[in-house]
């Protein structure tokens, strides 16, 4: 493993060496379905080997201070491969990511009611806000990419709360963290319907977000919302909109896995250019991590 810190991005390239590490890891459900017991056998073995714990332990430390991190020359194409290295840093997870553990990501229909499954830019959001409990991880692989456009945009929710701090003063910052704004609610432990909850919290010196402006402006049509829940949401909408220097953009190569702390980022994608893309996306709930649970 080697790692390249800087202002903006943080990356992580793995060695021939641990590629092959992660490859006889692979080998113990080799012709087994990736299910819970293959998972754990992949990730009892992984955490055997000192280079791939290393890893492991690197990764999560971006995440905790970065929010975010790119990790260079992983099998982007190996299912097994992929669930030991997430394995690593979360619990991986299929509920919420179309009932599947590596959800590909090519466009498909400019019509698609699914964003992603278009070429069309997708605005900063957090993923699995449908969930009570949306995943604290996600994995974005690129097993291919287009050939212009497609870069993925991350902005901390902490850099969010500054930026709403600094339009709309303390008391929009104030009012986003109470529990009042509408999600649609598809969690198979907490029904179906909608919720009501905070979209930015403050817990100590972190900041956590929940956050799909397209579904919130839907549904507030229908919820009587405050005038200064309003006007916070309406300045969280210019901030998300127009981040600003405090987004980080990232042009994702193959065999690049960017992870993303879906509770303390915002994450979102440019529009694709000309040429097939494809990648694959993985979620998970922290390894660590209890906090910071009714957002």
């Amino acid at each position: 493993m080697s790692t390249r810190e800087g202002s903006i991005l943080n990356e992580i390239c793995l060695r021939e060496a641990d590629r092959r590490e992660l490859s006889e890891v692979a080998s113990v459900v080799a012709g087994w379905s990736l299910d819970g017991p293959s998972l754990e056998a992949l990730r009892a073995r992984a955490g055997q080997s000192e280079s791939l714990l290393s890893i492991g332990l690197e990764v999560q430390r971006n995440l905790r201070e970065n929010g975010f991190v790119l990790v260079k020359n992983v099998p982007c194409s190996e299912d097994a491969e992929l669930a030991a290295l997430l394995g690593l840093v979360a619990i991986p997870s299929a509920l919420g990511n179309g009932d599947t553990l590596f959800f590909d990501i090519s466009p498909s229909s400019p019509d698609s009611a699914d964003v992603s499954g278009t070429s069309a830019e997708f605005p900063l959001h957090t993923d699995s806000t449908f969930l009570s409990v949306p995943h604290d991880v996600l994995g974005l692989a690129c097993v291919r990419n287009s050939v212009s456009g497609g870069e993925s945009v991350i902005v901390r929710a902490a850099d969010v709360a500054d930026r709403v701090r600094a339009i709309g003063g303390a008391d929009a910052v104030a009012a986003l963290g109470e529990q009042v704004y509408p999600f649609y609610l598809r969690d198979p432990l907490f029904g179906h319907g909608i919720q009501m909850a905070p979209i930015l919290v403050a817990d100590g010196d972190k900041w956590c977000v929940r956050y799909r402006g397209d579904i919130l402006a839907k549904l507030t049509e229908r919820f009587e919302l405050g005038e200064i829940h309003l006007h916070a949401l309406s300045v969280l909408h210019q901030v998300a909109t127009k981040p600003e220097s405090c987004a980080v953009q990232v042009r994702m190569d193959t065999d690049d896995l960017l992870l993303v702390d879906n509770r303390r980022a915002l994450h979102a994608r440019t529009a694709l250019g000309p040429g097939e893309r494809r990648l694959r996306r993985m979620k998970g709930y922290s390894l660590t991590n209890f906090s910071w649970r009714i957002i």
